[in-house]
């Protein structure tokens, strides 16, 4: 199994078929898991940890991460994709049962590979 260390995976995923991109994991406080139906590929995003200098930022970012979790486990195929802006380290989920948007931003992307 390869890895690689770039949002261009899921960027190209995104693209491609982007109703293929199911949330399978929000693990608080960091990581949230994405699987492509299509291609079998899985991303983990990993946002990033508090600091001092950008507490405020990081803080609406864990709170967006809590309440994108409870809709996973609440209504999981309602969850999709929405956005994803890897030059700005960012990706954003709906819920289309809510109606919630969660922007996120991501420390590190990872894709693993069969």
């Amino acid at each position: 199994m390869s890895v690689h260390k770039s949002g261009a995976f899921l960027q190209q995923c995104f693209s491609v078929h982007p109703l293929c991109l199911n949330v399978k994991l929000v693990s608080p406080p960091q990581i949230v898991g994405v699987l492509c139906t299509n291609c079998q590929m899985r991303h983990r995003l990993t946002l990033p940890e508090a600091s001092g200098s950008s507490e405020e930022t990081i803080g609406i970012d864990r709170h967006d991460l809590v309440r994108l979790q409870e809709c996973v486990q609440s209504h999981p195929k309602e969850v999709r994709v929405s956005l994803v802006h890897i030059e700005q380290s960012a990706v954003e989920f709906r819920c289309g049962s809510c109606h919630c948007s969660y922007a996120l931003n991501v420390a590190l992307f990872e894709t693993h590979q069969s």
